[in-house]
């Protein structure tokens, strides 16, 4: 089915002016009219009765919650998929798609529980909802609690074998088998690689640290150690560890870090010797990594285009509660590699 989703993409304009277009609503520039119209053509566009219904509908409005956790936690990481979800909710507000938010302390189960009861059980009637669910194991117990008729997306991580009618983020294992591919291009002398893990336990982080060990094990003559970082009691665990792992290998070639905080180790990794290079691969064009990429003291960060995830958390839903659209159980977005040649010119 041709959706005014699908007409946007390929237009690079937002669904609110193809609806714009196709329903003679507003304002729109002539040039745009016409690449959109001609898409419409092309693609033999049927407009959907439910969906013009929808937006001339006086009562109906769509309410969905969104379970994330703060956005100024990881070095303000979960500002990312935030500005996705608002952008969509602007887009449909045709459609009156309402979002209520719940913000949580990702290092903490009290937290989660409160917020997630908070979503689920006292707020006004939700629709659908979006749950990032990095406390995995905390998340497994929870969800059993959803009421069967609340469909939910899950965003950025996942659960196996929960009732999620899609998981919106990237495929964790291989991305982490393309971090390994990068370290192995970089090392040119044998040594140690460190590669951190993180408490509490994330399952696409777990999945990004297991693909790169076993690429690195199967292609690399270099010895792999493996860090757990416990970010529940040190909230610079990444900085901290990595004073330890300087001091202990004297032979260090390069640190791969799962997740956003690869600045912490950077600070770090700064301040040794310019003689001595270590390699440094890690997630996520947050600004406290931008600065440390430009630097070349980070090599490579890879983006999981977080805003875009945000994004279609939303627009799924939308599609599969308000226009009875099928859902797609997964929705991989690609990962891009960035360097501090091409950030300058990498959107979203």
């Amino acid at each position: 089915m041709v959706t005014l989703q699908k007409i946007a993409q390929l237009a690079n304009v937002s669904i609110g002016t193809v609806d714009r277009v196709i329903h003679n609503r507003g304002r729109v520039s002539k040039e745009t009219e016409t690449k959109i119209r001609n898409i419409v053509k092309e693609l033999d566009y049927k407009p959907n009765i439910l969906a013009q219904s929808l937006s001339l509908s006086k009562t109906r409005e769509y309410h969905f919650g969104v379970l994330i956790p703060k956005f100024s936690q990881d070095g303000k990481y979960w500002e990312l998929p935030l500005r996705g979800i608002n952008k969509a909710k602007e887009e449909l507000t045709v459609y009156k798609v309402k979002t209520i938010f719940s913000f949580y302390d990702k290092y903490s189960e009290s937290s989660f529980e409160k917020a997630f009861n908070t979503m689920v059980f006292s707020t006004n009637k939700l629709d659908g909802l979006v749950i990032s669910p990095v406390l995995s194991h905390v998340t497994e117990e929870l969800i059993k609690k959803i009421p069967p008729e609340l469909p939910y997306v899950f965003l950025d991580s996942y659960i196996p074998n929960s009732k999620c009618i899609s998981y919106i983020g990237e495929e964790s294992y291989n991305s982490g088998i393309l971090a390994a591919k990068l370290m192995n291009m970089l090392i040119k002398e044998s040594g140690t690689v460190a590669a951190f893990n993180v408490i509490p336990k994330d399952n696409h982080i777990n999945d990004r640290v297991s693909g790169f060990l076993h690429y690195m094990q199967e292609h690399s003559g270099n010895k792999i150690e493996v860090y757990i970082a416990d970010r529940i009691s040190d909230k610079r665990a990444f900085y901290n560890m990595t004073n330890q792992i300087v001091d202990n290998c004297r032979d260090l070639q390069g640190i791969f870090v799962p997740i956003s905080t690869i600045y912490q180790v950077a600070e770090h990794i700064k301040n040794i010797s310019p003689d001595h290079k270590v390699f440094l691969i890690g997630y996520d064009l947050i600004e406290e990594n931008l600065s440390f990429l430009k630097d070349g003291i980070i090599d490579f960060l890879i983006s999981q285009r977080s805003e875009l995830q945000g994004y279609l958390s939303i627009v799924s839903l939308f599609n599969f509660i308000a226009l009875n659209q099928k859902a797609n159980n997964k929705i991989m977005v690609p990962f891009d590699i960035l360097t501090k040649e091409n950030v300058d010119f990498y959107h979203v």
